[in-house]
């Protein structure tokens, strides 16, 4: 194993950042969760969409308006429930209780999730719902089919039932056969009838599987919506509380000192290279004004940190800067972590 590499692991795994550590999975679950939202928008159009069919024409594109209503709607609608919810958890990572703003926000967030569920829930219905046509496609089926079979035996009845004969057994012969017929035909129409029966079900059963996964994916793309904006609010407030502990420390409180002075150092960046440096005795009196908790040992530290960075060059006469702010704030912010 290489040793850039070996540094590498060592850090990744010894030494624990939840900024560092989570990011990946904050930034999969988060951009992940825009395809349930997607997923829904689509499910939700298809209920609408089967609502506004309903009205009546009342002018030209009716339906291609409508459309595009339906869609930026359930957008916004998407939108802002990830938008409250966002708010929801930072709330309570916030305060770290449940207040009444929470409750409220509870309540609110609660009504968009079972709207969204109504609508995504029942567009997925309208989607895979195939219930009419079995019905009609089995009546169809049932009518030919018995039609046919009914025909074909009325035919061999009607030839039987014409024979010649008047004799007492011949009477009996046809009337025997007839009979036979008429039985025929029955069972062939009860089964066919038990048959269609039994195709319907199966058909009529699949669908309802269907409707059940639908349910299940419904209630899967919404917890991948919530999981997903919930953890990376968590993320966020995580990173930030581990951040603002780190800057207690004094190794920290020297970082955040350095990069204040280094503002001030640069007139708020409008410094350039090659420019003269403040004097010391100014950045002391703008510290001061500022109200930058640092003493003048804190400011003769950070000029002696600068030279020794390169920031800035010169002899004590006149000294210049070496460098842009920008490039000196990321020397700086890299050589005190």
């Amino acid at each position: 194993m290489k040793l850039d590499k070996y540094f590498k692991l060592k850090n990744d795994l010894e030494t624990f950042s939840f900024e560092r550590n989570f990011n990946s999975l904050s930034n999969t679950l988060y951009y992940f969760s825009f395809l349930g939202n997607i997923f829904l928008i689509l499910f939700s159009y298809f209920f609408i969409k089967n609502v506004t069919n309903s009205i009546p024409h009342l002018f030209p594109g009716q339906d291609l308006f409508f459309s595009i209503f339906i869609i930026l709607f359930m957008t916004g609608y998407e939108l802002f429930k990830r938008f409250a919810f966002e708010q929801l958890t930072l709330s309570i990572f916030r305060n770290k209780l449940i207040t009444l703003n929470n409750v409220i926000g509870f309540l609110v967030c609660g009504s968009l999730v079972a709207g969204s569920f109504y609508l995504s829930l029942n567009g997925a219905h309208r989607l895979i719902d195939t219930s009419e046509t079995i019905s009609v496609k089995a009546d169809s089926t049932l009518s030919n089919k018995t039609d046919s079979i009914a025909k074909y035996y009325d035919k061999e009845i009607q030839f039987y039932r014409n024979q010649p004969g008047t004799r007492k057994a011949d009477r009996l012969y046809r009337d025997s056969i007839v009979n036979v017929l008429s039985i025929q035909k029955e069972q062939k129409i009860n089964e066919l009838e038990l048959k269609v029966t039994k195709k319907t079900e199966v058909q009529s059963s699949t669908l309802k599987e269907n409707n059940t996964a639908f349910a299940l994916m419904v209630v899967f793309l919404e917890l991948i919506i919530l999981i997903g904006v919930a953890f990376s609010s968590y993320y966020t407030w995580t990173s930030y509380d581990e951040m603002k502990e780190l800057l207690t420390t004094p190794k920290f409180r020297q970082l955040e000192i350095n990069l204040r002075l280094l503002k001030l150092y640069y007139q708020n960046g409008r410094k350039k290279e090659q420019d003269s440096a403040l004097p010391k005795t100014k950045l002391i009196a703008l510290a001061s004004t500022s109200k930058i908790p640092c003493n003048q040992t804190d400011i003769n530290n950070f000029i002696v940190l600068c030279s020794e960075l390169e920031i800035i060059t010169g002899n004590r006469r006149k000294k210049t800067y070496n460098m842009s702010y920008e490039k000196a704030k990321g020397l700086l912010e890299n050589q005190e972590i």
